[in-house]
């Protein structure tokens, strides 16, 4: 899906560190979710 606005949210980066979607605010990012219900 792709969108020309996301919502703001947090998550964990690989180093364990709380990160902002903002953060990357104007750059392109690939957000990945995976679960395994």
């Amino acid at each position: 899906m792709l969108m020309d606005k996301l919502p703001d949210f947090t998550f964990q980066n690989l180093d364990g560190n709380e990160v902002s979607i903002s953060d990357y605010r104007g750059r392109k990012a690939l957000i990945f979710m995976w679960a395994s219900w």
